[in-house]
């Protein structure tokens, strides 16, 4: 342990461990000895007195054993931040009546339907800050589009720390696209970190969030998010967002098992087996992902985990794309 948290600079510090050597060394000797000026080495000794670690009588020094004297220091530390703690303490117990009354201002704002209205775009964004402050128990997110903005990754990121630290369980769904990029990719390597459970889709239906299944947020307009949002109490709406939410996560598959979060050469034909041109081959048919599977010979997850692979080879957004690229490619 450094003395320094007990409160000691470096040179009481210094000066305290050399006397507990030799508490018969001079202000004079220490100043020599530490190649410090005397007048703040006799400064020191003072301070270190007053700490309770040493004495000064008639010039001359002494050094209680360190065990007690540097323990009633401690001691007296751990009262601080124990009185500290309970200031605390008492400051949380208030975020029950804080968010009673959040609760109650968007009830009133609402008028009584369970629907609040929030249309400017700053406002938007404090109301999901206060609803992701107060939330104990989770957050679900489904983020459609991407990949998504630095500027927009960076707005996300500290509520989704501030979320992991706090231990609140968090499940995100985006949509594939968002693997076509690195910055994305880190991204989401970095929640996964925290504990964060991640699920990818094609097509997301909107964008939406939820809080301890208690209350969720949507846009105005699906595709215009910037029109401002609508949050959501009402107990049948709510119930039938969290229902889209359950099911869009149920089809939804997990981060690929060959995604490192490194790009995936697409300059050849090297990584594509005959079995992958199968894949695509019926997916430009327009069949559905059971009978692919069926016919490839896999589990729907692993076909899925496979699609998710060359859609990220063809540096393409959506199936469809995928099938475009593969046809131009002459994999078809």
């Amino acid at each position: 342990m450094s003395l320094r948290d007990v409160g000691f600079t470096p040179s009481q510090e210094s000066i305290y461990r050399m006397l507990i050597a030799d508490a018969s060394m001079t202000p004079a000797l220490l100043a020599k000895q530490l190649q410090l000026d005397v007048r703040v080495v006799r400064a020191d000794l003072t301070a270190l007195r007053d700490f309770g670690v040493i004495r000064i009588d008639d010039g001359l020094i002494g050094v209680p054993h360190p065990s007690m004297a540097i323990g009633r220091l401690i001691e007296k530390l751990e009262d601080e931040l124990m009185a500290r703690y309970r200031q605390v303490s008492d400051t949380r117990s208030q975020l029950a009546q804080f968010e009673a009354a959040i609760a109650e201002r968007g009830s009133d704002s609402a008028s009584d339907n369970g629907v609040e209205r929030v249309e400017e775009l700053s406002a938007v964004r404090d109301r999901i800050e206060e609803l992701a402050f107060f939330a104990r128990k989770s957050v679900l997110s489904i983020q459609p589009g991407g990949p998504h903005s630095k500027e927009a990754l960076a707005a996300s990121r500290p509520l989704d720390l501030r979320a992991a630290r706090r231990q609140v369980e968090m499940s995100v769904i985006n949509e594939t696209a968002v693997l076509g990029d690195e910055l994305n990719r880190a991204h989401l390597r970095e929640m996964a970190s925290f504990g964060v459970s991640i699920r990818l889709v094609d097509k997301a239906p909107h964008r939406l969030l939820i809080f301890d299944e208690s209350v969720a947020v949507v846009p105005i307009e699906p595709d215009n998010s910037r029109r401002g949002a609508l949050v959501v109490r009402h107990p049948g709406l709510l119930s039938g967002l969290i229902d889209l939410y359950r099911r869009t996560w149920e089809v939804a598959e997990e981060i690929p098992a060959e995604f490192d979060g490194e790009p995936v050469a697409a300059e050849s034909d090297e990584g594509i087996t005959e079995q992958d041109r199968m894949v695509l081959r019926m997916l430009a048919a327009g069949c559905t992902d059971e009978t692919a599977a069926r016919q490839v010979g896999v589990s729907v997850r692993h076909l899925r985990r496979r699609i998710s692979r060359l859609m990220l080879i063809l540096e393409a957004n959506s199936r469809f794309e995928a099938g475009v690229a593969a046809a131009h490619r002459g994999w078809l």
